[in-house]
């Protein structure tokens, strides 16, 4: 299978805007060190900064499957939990 690409859309609560600043940082680090990953970048939106893509790229399915059961993946998952306004997630592949 090729390579695909995951984009994530998330809405934050303002109240909760310092403390999504860590751990963001953690699970971009922690994504960035997996075997499986060629990109994993987090970029916040210049009109509305509670709103954050996440875009990446990983070598397959598999390794997107390993990533979703990683310690750092599962921590960032409980801690958004009731955090979070608004959440969409796109597993994509490259068509051109």
């Amino acid at each position: 299978m090729s390579k695909l690409n995951i984009v994530a859309i998330f809405t934050i609560k303002p109240e909760y805007h310092t403390e999504f600043q860590t751990e963001f940082k953690k699970i971009v680090e922690g994504s960035r060190q997996e075997e499986g990953c060629i990109q994993y970048d987090l970029n916040q939106d210049v009109k509305d900064p509670n709103t954050y893509v996440f875009i990446e790229t990983w070598q397959s399915r598999q390794a997107i499957d390993i990533h979703n059961t990683q310690a750092h993946y599962k921590q960032f998952a409980k801690f958004a939990e009731g955090k979070v306004a608004k959440k969409t997630v796109h597993v994509m592949k490259q068509v051109i």
